[in-house]
């Protein structure tokens, strides 16, 4: 596929790059603006910068630590975390942010995705889709995983398709941190529900994983724990 994405997902808690399993178990990595300009130099596409317990805590982000990170890039800087008004959302773009993702805040309030849409345009606003598998079946939640409303996955995917958001991040909470095989019959059902540009998250951990969700037709992937500790190469990985 054409310009597939390469996006090195930065998971925050009080300024510190942390990363867990499944989201949890967080362990400190480093500190998030020297990171992503290794990921930068080493030819990553767009830097992921989510504060995981911005919406949860009911605080607003580290606009410093945004704008740290900006100024060490010249790429997209994608960021999530406690944005729940425009406010917040206006404050990140003056700061450097090039999309803004929401999560927690949809299950309250759809309308702000519009908002940001119509004001910055499609591109820059984006849903992020935590999903896990309870018994048979694949819900959604927020809150870092920490939070189930009791919806299908499917079900919400046909919400968020109402919107007029750019793109979708799908993150597995099964698979995040792990060394996890993908679930390819899921991940095939997923992308021919969704229209908009598809970016997957959650256990990236070698080189026919990204093979795999090229050809199923998605636009990108995340990566964290094999970037952080240096498993997979951003070089090698753009050579497939």
């Amino acid at each position: 596929m054409l310009n597939f994405r390469l996006i090195a997902r930065l998971e925050i808690k009080d300024s510190f790059l942390i990363k867990g399993m499944k989201m949890e178990g967080l362990k400190k990595i480093g500190v998030p603006e020297i990171f992503s300009k290794k990921y930068y130099d080493n030819g990553i596409d767009e830097i992921f910068y989510e504060d995981i317990v911005a919406s949860l805590y009911s605080r607003e982000i580290n606009y410093n630590l945004i704008n740290k990170v900006s100024s060490t890039i010249a790429i997209p800087l994608i960021v999530s975390g406690g944005i729940n008004n425009m406010k917040i959302a206006d404050k990140l773009f003056k700061n450097g942010a090039d999309k803004v993702v929401l999560n927690s805040n949809n299950f309250k309030n759809l309308k702000l995705l519009n908002k940001i849409s119509l004001k910055y345009g499609s591109q820059s606003a984006c849903v992020n889709i935590q999903t896990k598998k309870i018994n048979d079946d694949f819900e959604v939640f927020f809150y870092s995983g920490r939070e189930r409303p009791y919806i299908k996955l499917f079900e919400w995917i046909k919400i968020i398709n109402s919107t007029k958001i750019g793109e979708i991040i799908l993150t597995s909470i099964d698979n995040d941190g792990m060394n996890s095989i993908l679930d390819i019959k899921i991940l095939e059902k997923i992308r021919n529900k969704i229209n908009l540009p598809l970016i997957y998250s959650g256990g990236i951990s070698n080189f026919n994983d990204i093979k795999t969700l090229k050809n199923l037709g998605y636009d990108g992937a995340c990566l964290s724990t094999s970037l952080h500790y240096n498993k997979l190469k951003i070089k090698q990985i753009k050579k497939i």
